[in-house]
């Protein structure tokens, strides 16, 4: 039996579209819209995100969103770079108000909310997922992404962020998804023992860093392959691989797909 009062919502209406690791090098300095709900979550990097004019600094860790039709801007000062999932969602307006109407209050457009950085490892397979041919994957992203927002809708207090040794980690792997990740390199920066850093690592992540690492980059080179015409050995070098048929297996283990 179900309250009188509880809210039911079909998760078959909101649906994810699309999700993926937006390009370090990418910039879009003009205003623009979507036809669905455009939600950020960033990684590494700092910039800002301009919305009616207002504009809010954002920084790993943080969670945003724009309604449809909103026009909207990032900002990335010269010389730094922004890293971020971005994903879009579609709602049902007529059937799902109610839904749509929590989001706001909840939420809200614009709002830059801190939620840490415990969500990469989802991030990460919704992105895998929504490259798949099949359709259950794509519906089983769709719940995934639908279980996310009820979270935060749920608990709209911010989340307290991780340990500092994680923030530098997630910045300095956002800063070489471009070149060779060596871990023992991000330890001597930490200075942190290698076990310990990987437990931490796992606990506040998800994943263990070498693997995470390996999704930046193979989530930026899904992004290179969709939006540039690229020849396959140019994007295996632009995410640090030198050679292409090494870059085609991990890609393919990565997605369950080839490249191309």
């Amino acid at each position: 039996m179900v309250a009188a009062d509880c809210l039911m919502y079909d998760i078959d209406i909101m649906r994810l579209t699309a999700c993926g690791l937006l390009p370090r090098t990418l910039r879009i300095r003009q205003p623009h819209a979507h036809p669905s709900y455009e939600l950020h979550y960033v990684i590494a990097g700092r910039g800002s995100f301009e919305l009616r004019g207002e504009h809010s600094a954002v920084r790993p860790g943080d969670f945003f969103y724009t309604c449809p039709t909103t026009m909207h801007r990032m900002d990335i000062p010269d010389g730094e770079y922004l890293l971020q999932y971005v994903a879009f969602v579609e709602l049902d307006a007529d059937r799902d108000t109610d839904l749509a109407d929590d989001l706001d209050a909840q939420l809200g457009e614009g709002r830059v909310r801190r939620i840490g950085d415990r969500y990469h490892a989802l991030f990460a397979r919704l992105s895998r997922q929504s490259l798949s041919s099949d359709v259950r994957q794509h519906r089983a992203a769709s719940a995934k992404m639908t279980d996310f927002l009820y979270d935060l809708m749920i608990d709209a207090r911010a989340t307290p962020g991780s340990h500092p040794a994680i923030e530098r980690a997630l910045d300095f792997m956002g800063s070489h998804v471009s070149g060779a990740f060596v871990l023992d390199e991000l330890l001597e920066e930490l200075n942190l023992d290698k076990s310990y850093f990987i437990r931490l690592f796992k606990k506040n992540i998800g994943l263990p860093p070498m693997k995470y690492a390996m999704n930046l980059k193979m989530s930026a080179a899904s992004d290179l392959l969709r939006t540039t015409n690229d020849p396959l050995a140019a994007v295996a070098a632009r995410v640090g691989f030198d050679d292409e048929y090494h870059f085609a297996k991990r890609f393919k283990q990565w997605s369950g797909t080839a490249p191309g």
